[in-house]
């Protein structure tokens, strides 16, 4: 046989091998699969179909890294293939790598021009990174290539997790109303099926704006139950009189019970609320994270339901708990849980401070709050019936934490022999409005610092940075970002900080209880909504009002003392420490929220 002969014969086998392993694929016989395709490219390692083939199973099994290696290997032997790029795009998103992303999918619409898909991922990888202009744009072409309801909510809720500026704030605000308008005036008849299909979201960056968001949730709320039937869900406990006797059924729903702040604060009410009055039972949202806290909640629940992360099944499952109450722990956290609260699951629906924003959804009935944060127009703000708990502290029976051999300042790439104002907030919560405080600190002290967490996703701090190159100019050789950390750094870097700065619009609720148990200040200025006076009302309750700052002014005032006078800091330390137990612990925490449930359920019956 010739030498052409004989590679074309090779070259057939391969396809033949290929063919076959394809349809091993296709048929669910995924290791069989694997193998094959294994087989083909210690054969010729330049085969793209194979890499592409070994992609697409290891992505399926959330093997990430993994994913991303094979179909970086069929991209590079097959780059004309758009299928391959598309799926490494995807596949460098699932791993956070959104700036590669980003070039892929351009690379993408550069080739199929007319691919309204790769546009809209491509405006979904901009949106993330903070790229909101680029992100309209691209949502903007996948419109005009092909319109659907849901990319039409993508270009409503194009908001940026970094806003440049105030203004840019109130722009996309207005940007949101109009095209939210124009989506209920008009009816399509077009349905999105699925929610999570359609790569639909929360609204979670508005609550960082310092604006009432009361209309513009509604209005959402309302333009998705209109283009996804799905969620119009009604359990059937809940179409007929309740005659239910006995304890009251509770079920409290989160993705987050492990080491997270939505963990932290809910493990409480598992461990305390009264098994005389109450049924509870705890629903993790798939997958489980095992942890010591997904594990103290599982201790000291009653009842725990895993709920798959399929809404029509977790309808079903959770109908058939026939609960009275179902409080959802961080509506508008992430997606799942949003969607899911649109369904009429128990009689009484209920959110409280987890994501301290009203929801918008008309099937959630109560926003459970505390008189110490609302101000008087607070029922204003909220699409549900406002509930006030009293006098207390935080709205979490919160552990106190403790403290860990103390690493010092320089384990942290931070200056001993400087003054350090600590803000540790994610950096979404850095309203525009922050930007003055801060300038007039490094103002008045020429030899502060002040130290930022580097934030989740990359870029953010870069747009930070190009923020404050304009609003602070050199002031800002002065602003620091320290690495993210496990939590018990976390806690050892707020204890090293002469003073914690609380970000305006939307306070510290963890941050500033972990703040407190270590004894380090928090200079926090009340605004209007709730989200934005959590340390204030945690001052109070430990009757120490006068260290909360009342204006501007008064904010860097007492940071800069804070941070300059060692006496003074001292002092105010002290009274922080011996004042502090009434947060933690508080077992009146968990018999407010008992009285909640009981008012609530007696007025649904």
């Amino acid at each position: 046989m010739g030498e052409k002969k004989r590679r074309l014969a090779v070259v057939q086998s391969l396809g033949e091998k290929l063919s076959a392993a394809q349809r091993l694929h296709e048929t669910g016989k995924l290791r069989q699969a694997q193998d094959a395709y294994r087989e083909i490219l210690r054969a010729d390692a330049a085969q793209a179909d194979a890499w592409f083939g070994l992609g697409l199973l290891a992505r399926g099994a959330n093997a990430h890294a993994t994913a991303v290696q094979f179909l970086a290997k069929a991209v590079a032997h097959a780059p004309q293939n758009v299928d391959a790029r598309m799926h490494y795009a995807g596949a460098l998103q699932d791993v956070d790598e959104l700036d590669a992303a980003i070039a892929q999918w351009r690379a993408v619409c550069s080739a199929q021009p007319r691919n309204a898909t790769a546009w809209e991922m491509l405006g979904i990888c901009e949106q993330v990174l903070g790229n909101i202009d680029a992100a309209v744009a691209a949502y903007q072409h996948a419109i005009d290539i092909e319109p659907t309801p849901s990319r039409c909510v993508k270009l409503a809720t194009a908001i940026s997790p970094i806003p440049p500026s105030p203004q840019a704030i109130v722009a996309e605000r207005a940007r949101m109303h109009a095209v939210l308008d124009a989506l209920l005036a008009e009816d399509s008849g077009a349905a999105e099926p699925d929610p999570f299909a359609a790569r639909l979201w929360t609204n979670f960056y508005l609550a960082y704006h310092g604006e009432n968001d009361r209309e513009l949730q509604i209005k959402t709320a309302q333009t998705y139950r209109r283009i996804c039937p799905s969620l119009n869900y009604v359990a059937e406990h809940c179409q007929r009189a309740s005659g239910r006797q006995g304890r009251i059924r509770v079920g409290l729903i989160s993705q987050f019970f492990r080491k997270h702040s939505i963990g932290r604060t809910s493990r409480g009410l598992f461990a305390k609320l009264s098994r005389e009055r109450f049924e509870v039972t705890a629903l993790f949202v798939a997958p489980v994270v095992d942890d010591e806290v997904s594990q103290a909640i599982r201790r000291d629940a009653e009842h725990t339901l895993v709920v798959p992360k399929d809404l029509r099944r977790a309808q079903e499952l959770i109908a058939q708990q026939q609960f009275d109450v179902l409080f959802y722990q961080d509506i508008g956290m992430e997606s799942f849980t949003y969607f899911l609260s649109y369904a009429r699951l128990a009689p009484v629906q209920c959110v409280s401070f987890g994501h301290p924003d009203t929801t918008g959804v008309d099937t959630v009935d109560y926003f459970i709050s505390n008189d110490l944060y609302e101000p008087p127009e607070a029922p204003a703000h909220y699409s549900e019936r406002l509930f006030l708990l009293h006098d207390l502290g935080s709205l979490a029976y919160y552990y106190r934490p403790t403290p860990t051999p103390v690493k010092s300042r320089a384990a942290f790439g931070l200056s001993d022999d400087r003054p350090l104002y600590l803000c540790p907030q994610n950096l979404f919560k850095v309203h525009p409005d922050m930007d003055d405080l801060i300038a007039a600190i490094l103002r008045r002290d020429q030899n502060g610092v002040v130290a930022f967490v580097e934030g989740r996703v990359r870029g953010w701090s870069r747009l930070l940075r190009e923020r404050w190159q304009r609003k602070l100019g050199r002031l800002q050789d002065r602003i620091v970002f320290v690495p993210r950390m496990r939590e018990d750094d976390y806690l050892n870097l707020i204890a090293l900080a002469d003073v914690m700065l609380d970000t305006v619009h939307f306070n510290g609720m963890n941050t500033s209880l972990e703040a407190f148990a270590v004894g380090t200040p928090v200079v926090t200025l009340p605004s209007g909504f709730q989200r934005g006076r959590h340390t204030q009302a945690m001052y109070r309750r430990m009757g120490l009002a006068d260290l909360v700052a009342h204006d501007p002014q008064a904010y860097v005032d007492m940071a800069v003392k804070l941070a300059n006078e060692a006496d003074h800091r001292r002092a105010v330390s002290a009274r922080i420490q011996q004042a502090s137990y009434v947060l933690f612990e508080d077992v009146q925490v968990v018999r407010e929220f008992g009285r909640f449930f009981e008012t609530a359920t007696a007025a649904n019956a």
